[in-house]
């Protein structure tokens, strides 16, 4: 079961009971893990997150939206197929599994994904949501980490932990010189729930061309006409290109380019990351197409206004009466020059930053001269190889760190690595290219 207002009082302390892996964050790869260590008998663990229940990006949810992989990338399957906490599952405790069968889609909705994981969470013993992790230490009696934070109701609460694994997630990106302008500058983050807002306005400004800028592009381009916005979408890169996703492309996110990735040179593995985009950056070829579609049915009213700029380079916002003045940068011509828009949406992707409550263990975990966490090939940070980090690495371990579909391989070693045998197992090699010859 879900738990929910149970604490961790001073007695938890002074008795000492120690987790084998503690969790911090409980996003899809952490839950994954608490799927997968539960049926382990010799695992005692617990995960922590500070939100009240589970909840994956629902602020950037249009109920078109799917997953770009495959349903089978699920929580579990990758390691264990017959898990009960597959999707499979999900939808035949659910009634579901025949509608997803005559629906033959292979990609869920994302919406559908996040209710998978809520259902997933709701059959654990090892969440406790509601929990604020403030402050890790290393506890000298014990030698193990004390893990201590705030529950729901501000009482202080505390763990011991043999492993760490930490899986807090990442946050979007802001310029700085946009931090002064809240309320007209929204986060694509949260854009279901400001979108009736922003349609209210005159014009709307969509700043990122990944796949959830475009999203929300595609989302806003059906109501253009209808509520009379002038709608622009703006990238600095030098075209809304879409994600090379042929399946011979996608090999880079197996095991074998994984391996291969991390045996290179920290400056040849820079180099290779920035030819990248395309794998990784870029948005479903589909959506793609149907904005074109799209774009090219609403030209054919009079009151459709929308503005396409690539190689586009926001510089500098300030106000502007009731709105906001955008200084750009054409990049190919070096020209400048300004745009005026009633709200802007960020959509300019995420970055990992470290949790503040690891403060305490900061000098223990391994860093390169680029200030970057140096993870070991087993995805541990530190020499003592007992703190893991989720959805870092993309400098060390390739693009297959951000992948849902690898978030089965990369749990599989780290269990395997804390019991020291292999529970799970763990493929080598399944692409059919020779990413090195030996």
């Amino acid at each position: 079961m879900q738990i929910n207002d149970e604490t961790i009082n001073d007695e938890t302390i002074n008795d000492k009971i120690i987790y084998d892996v503690v969790g911090v964050g409980v996003g899809p790869f952490n839950l994954g893990l608490a799927c997968l260590t539960q049926p382990l008998g010799e695992l005692k663990t617990v995960f922590f997150e500070k939100k009240e229940s589970f909840d994956w990006h629902s602020g950037i949810m249009p109920e078109w939206s799917t997953l770009q992989i495959p349903f089978i990338a699920d929580l579990v399957s990758f390691a264990d197929p017959v898990s009960r906490f597959s999707f499979l599952n999900y939808l035949k405790q659910k009634g579901n599994l025949y509608q997803f069968y005559i629906r033959e889609n292979f990609f869920i909705l994302r919406s559908e994904y996040n209710q998978y994981c809520k259902w997933a969470s709701e059959q654990l013993d090892n969440l406790r949501f509601g929990c604020h992790i403030d402050s890790i230490t290393l506890d000298d009696y014990t030698g193990c980490y004390r893990v201590s934070g705030v529950n729901r109701d501000n009482s202080r609460f505390a763990v011991f932990a043999r492993n760490l694994v930490l899986g807090t997630g990442t946050t979007p990106v802001v310029p700085d010189f946009c931090l002064d302008f809240v309320g007209k500058i929204k986060l694509g983050a949260n854009y279901i729930h400001h979108k009736d807002e922003c349609q209210k306005t005159r014009s709307i400004t969509v700043v990122g061309s990944g796949q959830s800028g475009a999203e929300i592009y595609y989302d806003l381009l059906m109501d253009a006409d209808k509520y009379g916005y002038q709608l622009n979408w703006i990238t600095q890169s030098d075209r809304f290109f879409s994600m090379d996703l042929g399946k011979l492309t996608l090999e880079f996110t197996s095991p074998d380019y994984t391996d291969h990735f991390f045996s290179l040179s920290p400056e040849k593995r820079d180099q290779i990351i920035e030819s990248q985009g395309v794998l990784y950056k870029g948005i479903n070829l589909s959506l793609v197409n149907d904005i074109y579609d799209l774009l090219y049915i609403k030209s054919q009213k009079e009151n459709f206004k929308t503005r396409l700029l690539p190689s586009t380079r926001l510089e500098s916002v300030q106000r502007s009466g009731d709105g906001l003045e955008l200084q750009l940068t054409q990049v190919n011509t070096q020209k400048s020059f300004s745009l005026q828009t009633d709200t802007m949406i960020l959509a300019m992707g995420y970055r990992y930053q470290l949790p503040e409550c690891v403060k305490g263990i900061v000098s223990s975990l391994n860093t390169d001269h680029k200030g970057q966490l140096q993870l070991h090939r087993n995805y541990s940070v530190n020499n003592k190889q007992n703190v893991f980090v989720q959805n870092v690495g993309l400098h060390s371990h390739g693009i297959s760190v951000n992948d849902l579909g690898m978030g089965c391989y990369r749990n599989s070693i780290i269990i395997n690595k804390i019991l020291g045998r292999d529970v799970y197992g763990v493929e080598s090699r399944i692409a059919f290219q020779e990413f090195a010859v030996a």
